[in-house]
């Protein structure tokens, strides 16, 4: 069994190409989604998964208001554009 992180990275290294393969599944809310690693890096993991914005639409209006979904839907919602300071001179 790994013990250090050192030695996990070290292996996931060397199976690089069939690790990505793989996929994790994550409970969030009441579902559970399947996320690819989509990256094996030196330093993290990349975890990777598409929602299509029907799929969206389809479990919020099925009343799935703590899935993935609805959490997607409410960072695009929510979400602003940084306005840039003009500086002053």
């Amino acid at each position: 069994m790994i013990d250090n992180a050192e030695d996990l990275k070290n292996k996931a290294m060397a199976n690089k190409m069939g690790l990505r393969r793989k996929y994790v599944n994550i409970p969030i809310g009441d579902d559970e989604y399947g996320f690819r690693l989509a990256g094996i890096g030196a330093k993290a993991v990349k975890l990777e998964k598409y929602v299509k914005y029907d799929d969206i639409m389809e479990a919020i209006e099925e009343g799935h208001d703590e899935g993935l979904e609805a959490m997607i839907k409410t960072i695009i919602e929510e979400y602003e554009p940084e306005v840039k300071e003009d500086d002053e001179e």
